[in-house]
């Protein structure tokens, strides 16, 4: 028996291996997805052994379950009736829509887990690691620690749970806020304002970004917001931009920037009606594979240079149909109500802009496989029912028999 469950473990860790090599460098791979009953990626029933991307929507039915192994040493299970949405992150991070997930995490790189308005980081102590579960009971979330530590994020101060403490997160019933992204990297200095809510939200590291909101840097404030489907977008210090659309199955992004300056990354569009299209005051530029960088004049003008693949650029005044196209290294400028000057190729004005947008970093992760754990193959045959969470309003912590009531 124990020789068959070896045989099983090296075939799925192969079948696992071979997927994600083929996954290709315009779609960077999350993990691998292994499954136990019916299980779901978007619209499609899949098997152990699927690579997962960026924007992949999962889904367990009734008595099923799931488990995600991240390209670095962190997985997730997802227990029946449970639906996740994995975001594009330097880290393993994800959306939990509904449902019960067990995070385990092995290094000092937390794991991010969204819920409407708010996130938790899971945290693992060194040698031990981390285990934090979370589920969604009716109109409230429960996330509770088994090792490591959980610092949960909402409005006010962050709360931190230690092993055997437990908190209840207030949800508000009519929290459907669609989330476009989540900051990757950040100089914290700037607000988020949300839509229908009055107190900004601070700019802070894996911040979730919903539609509509508006993301506002400081001073010397900066922040790459990493969009569902792995494309980013990086904010210049004294910027304010808008996510006003962002559907990764259908590929198609709106975004406005009316202050500052920005640098765009944007994942290849291959879906039928797929558009990725940045608004300014004076100019729409648009593109399917491309990336770019503009900055914004205070005459109200746009300048507008090409880093990489092409970008069409043209004027917010629908009455002006004249467009240009860029290639990289070329520079347009679009004045208020008037067309896009001819292309120039200016390299260090491009440099200069570039220099003003990007943040330095860590990049992707490593990629890697890592054997499953006996755990996670006795867990995956556990199933439990759970209710939707939504927007987060309070937390009250449990130790043990004590709670103590906590709005941040």
């Amino acid at each position: 028996m124990k020789m068959r469950l070896r045989l099983s473990v090296a075939v799925l860790v192969l079948v696992g291996a071979s997927a994600l090599y083929g996954a290709g460098p315009d779609n960077p791979w999350v993990g691998v997805l292994w499954t136990k009953g019916a299980v779901s990626v978007g619209d499609a029933k899949v098997s152990s052994g699927t690579t997962v991307l960026p924007g992949d929507v999962i889904t367990t039915a009734p008595g099923a379950s799931a488990w995600v192994r991240f390209r670095s040493p962190a997985s997730t299970i997802l227990l029946a009736d449970t639906q996740v949405t994995l975001l594009a992150s330097d880290s393993p991070s994800f959306l939990l829509h509904h449902g019960t997930v067990v995070v385990d995490e092995q290094v000092a790189e937390p794991v991010s887990v969204a819920l409407a308005n708010g996130f938790v980081l899971v945290k693992g102590d060194a040698g031990t690691g981390a285990e934090c579960e979370m589920a969604s009971v009716g109109n409230s979330a429960t996330v509770t620690v088994k090792r490591g530590s959980a610092e949960i994020h909402a409005q006010g101060a962050p709360v931190t749970l230690h092993p055997g403490q437990s908190a209840r997160v207030e949800a508000n019933p009519g929290g459907t806020d669609e989330v476009a992204g989540k900051i990757n990297r950040v100089i914290p200095q700037g607000q988020i304002q949300r839509k229908g809510q009055v107190q900004e939200l601070p700019l802070q590291l894996n911040q979730v970004i919903n539609w509509e909101d508006l993301v506002k840097t400081l001073e010397v404030g900066r922040a790459q917001i990493t969009l569902l489907d792995g494309s980013t977008l990086n904010v210049g210090a004294r910027s304010q931009l808008r996510v006003i659309k962002h559907d990764p199955q259908a590929q198609q992004t709106d975004i406005e920037l009316t202050v500052g300056k920005l640098e765009a990354n944007v994942q290849k569009i291959t879906a039928p009606n797929g558009k990725f299209q940045l608004h300014t005051k004076s100019a729409v530029i648009g593109t399917i594979d491309t990336a770019f960088v503009v900055a914004i004049q205070e005459n109200g003008g746009t300048e507008v240079c090409g880093v990489d693949g092409t970008t069409l650029v043209g004027s917010s005044d629908p009455n002006i149909t004249q467009t240009v196209t860029l290639h990289k290294g070329e520079c347009t400028f679009v004045p208020v109500g008037a067309a896009p000057t001819a292309p120039v190729a200016d390299p260090s004005e491009l440099a200069n802009l570039l220099g003003q947008t990007i943040i330095g970093g860590a990049g992707p992760a490593q990629a890697g496989l890592f054997g499953l754990s006996n755990k996670a193959l006795i867990i995956l045959g556990v199933s439990l029912a759970a209710g939707t969470a939504a927007a987060i309003t309070g937390i009250v912590l449990a130790t043990g028999n004590t709670t103590s009531s906590t709005t941040p």
